[in-house]
């Protein structure tokens, strides 16, 4: 049950960050960013788990990669615009740095 929350959690994570980071700039950006370190660290607390961090990974990885393609009408969601690179590689750096400096308690 905790896997599939994590991965849910991830996902509702990464759809907010995807429909605001390009609103209000440049708060939507600092917002989404800040929301991302936010759950990856609540999910890390929450379970007590690395194993439930990645899983967040995932389910945010799957959702922005997914938002930043091109869709059926020919729509994206991420463009390649400063904000969205921002997001994009931006949210996969901090992702990155906090699953890399996170220490779980045994």
């Amino acid at each position: 049950m905790r896997f599939a929350v994590a991965i849910i959690f991830g996902g509702c994570v990464g759809l907010s960050g995807t429909l605001l980071h390009n609103s209000y700039p440049p708060f939507g950006i600092l917002v989404s960013l800040l929301a991302i370190w936010i759950g990856s660290s609540v999910i890390r607390s929450m379970f007590n788990s690395r194993q439930c961090d990645f899983l967040f990974i995932l389910g945010w990885m799957m959702l922005v990669l997914r938002a930043s393609s091109l869709g059926n009408g020919g729509e994206i969601l991420i463009e390649a615009n400063t904000n969205g690179n921002l997001f994009a590689f931006g949210g996969t750096a901090l992702l990155a740095i906090s699953f890399l400096r996170s220490r779980v308690a045994k």
